[in-house]
């Protein structure tokens, strides 16, 4: 099954996939940089380091999403390099230009999804 992208489309998807992929890692550097300006700051200030356990929660959780972020996009420059790229993983059905493009990540198409959340 092929999907009915044209190729100017498909450059479009893979030109925004890398897009988002400079600026997540972007982000996960920037926030590992703050990370570690924090950490030498309290060492700097002695501080009691329990003050700083929600901050480095939060800076994990948001490492994590980046992290899982990355893989998403990493996994769907993969897909599209294969015939299947765009054609929902549920039903086969293609999933439109239009949804790719702002989410070109999507495993399924509108119907397939909603139905997943709304069983969560």
């Amino acid at each position: 099954m092929t999907t009915a992208l044209t190729p100017g489309q498909h450059a479009l998807l893979e030109s925004e996939l890398m897009l988002a992929r400079q600026r997540a890692q972007a982000a996960l550097q920037a926030q590992r940089d703050g990370s570690d300006r924090l950490s030498h700051a309290a060492a700097l200030l002695e501080d009691d380091p329990r003050e700083h356990e929600p901050e480095r929660e939060l800076d994990q959780a948001r490492g994590e999403h980046l992290l899982a972020e990355l893989q998403d996009i990493d996994d769907a420059l993969m897909r599209l390099k294969t015939p299947g790229y765009g054609r929902c993983i549920d039903c086969g059905a293609v999933i439109p230009f239009d949804r790719l493009q702002r989410q070109p990540q999507a495993l399924r198409c509108v119907d397939c999804q909603g139905a997943i959340e709304a069983a969560r």
